[in-house]
């Protein structure tokens, strides 16, 4: 899912500086002073001059001045903007457009952009179809073509239900492998074993792969955004098994286990070959050949080199792919087979997470017994190793006995 826009909350605070204005207040006040001067007698009555008194005005009292009334200095109120801030972050993507709804996921109601569910629900439907391809057998081919079917109809189904660019990668990519994959499925009829024909064999592995690493990475969202539980799907992709084996008119049960074979581990003189066989395989027999160790088992060993008992052949070398080492024995055998007759009615790579190489299957006129080349070469292609295994063919655990426990070194 496309990153969250983040909402970046920005506060600007304006300063204003309020100003008082003063007015002065006066107050007058008046003062007035009166000032009265004095005069000199003679000593002789005789000639004493009569005065009389002269009226003077007392002085007054200052006058009472009342002080001015004034009004308090008006004064304004600061006024100020308030502070301007962002919305809240939200925790939505960007093409949301807020507005929710609920569904019911397997892990309870769970609350989504209306624009996000329905893309949950046809990325579900994608992912079933592709996880059920895992448990198809290979010669379910009907059932095959209809869940590749669905999936190429889905595909931009998907796409056209993301609700971003980024939502829509894996869908489109999705989308790309499938017209890859699908035409060259048609042109060998849905036959694993004929993808060898195939103009380019490469382009369609891995176009395989890519397919399979977008169901894993759906698998993955759908847990975690869409509130699916595995457990749920891997339910919902054996229902889609059932619902398109019968539109294909086949069983939709997937094969059933392979019985174990009880095993005795035998490993040549040089201990450079070691595999595990069924107990009644007590006759083995070992050589040096070009500088190959080879070793064989089985009940009875000349018959077995006629093709008419079980047993293996497994042959050990040095060099894996880059001197032809591998694919070189491979062929010779299987030259020396078809100069007997045997013809390869099936044919797949072969990888058992140590060797990986190529497994065929042989028709070789033993009604009742398969005959099988396989084998490979180590991750490094230091050492290679080719069976030659014969078992019945109503006993599939000999092989994975054979298969499981098969060394070289």
């Amino acid at each position: 899912m496309r990153a969250v826009d983040a909402w970046f909350t920005r506060t600007w605070e304006g300063d204003r500086v309020n100003k008082r204005t003063r007015f002065p207040t006066t107050l007058i006040v008046t003062i007035s002073l009166l000032a009265a001067c004095g005069g000199g007698s003679d000593s002789n009555a005789d000639d004493a001059v009569a005065t009389s008194a002269v009226a003077t005005t007392p002085p007054t009292d200052p006058p009472v001045t009342e002080p001015v009334a004034t009004d308090p200095p008006a004064t304004n109120t600061p006024v100020s903007d308030p502070p301007v801030t962002d919305p809240p972050e939200s925790s939505l993507p960007d093409w949301a457009s807020g507005e929710m709804v609920t569904v019911e996921s397997d892990t309870g109601p769970l609350e989504l952009p209306v624009e996000f569910a329905p893309f949950c629900e046809v990325s579900r439907s994608f992912y079933v179809a592709a996880n059920a391809l895992e448990d198809v057998g290979g010669e379910q081919v009907g059932t095959a073509r209809q869940l590749f079917g669905a999936l190429g109809a889905l595909a931009p189904l998907t796409i056209e239900a993301a609700p971003s660019d980024e939502l829509a990668e894996k869908p489109t990519a999705a989308r790309d492998h499938l017209t890859v994959i699908i035409p060259a499925l048609e042109q060998i009829g849905y036959d694993a074993t004929r993808i060898g024909e195939l103009a380019d064999a490469q382009a369609f592995s891995d176009a395989i792969e890519g397919l399979g690493g977008i169901r894993d990475d759906v698998r993955k969202f759908l847990i975690e955004a869409c509130g699916a539980d595995g457990d749920v799907l891997d339910s919902q992709s054996q229902n889609a098994i059932a619902v398109a084996a019968e539109a294909a008119g086949e069983s939709s049960e997937p094969d059933g286990p392979v019985d174990a074979v009880a095993g005795t581990e035998v490993t040549n003189e040089a201990f450079t070959i070691s595999v595990s066989v069924p107990t009644d395989w007590t006759e083995v027999e070992e050589s040096v050949e070009s500088g190959r160790d080879q070793m064989v088992a089985s009940s009875d060993i000349d018959t077995f080199y006629g093709l008419a008992t079980p047993g293996v052949l497994v042959l050990r070398g040095e060099g894996g792919l880059r001197d032809g080492g591998f694919v070189g024995r491979l062929l010779d055998y299987q030259s020396d087979l078809e100069e007997i007759q045997c013809v390869v009615v099936e044919e797949a790579d072969y990888d058992d997470g140590f060797y990986s190489g190529q497994e065929k299957l042989f028709d070789c006129g033993t009604d009742g017994l398969d005959v099988r080349l396989l084998g490979g070469t180590t991750s490094d292609e230091s050492l290679y190793t080719m069976l030659l295994l014969i078992h019945p063919t109503d006993e599939p655990g000999v092989r994975q006995l054979i298969v499981d426990t098969f060394e070289v070194a």
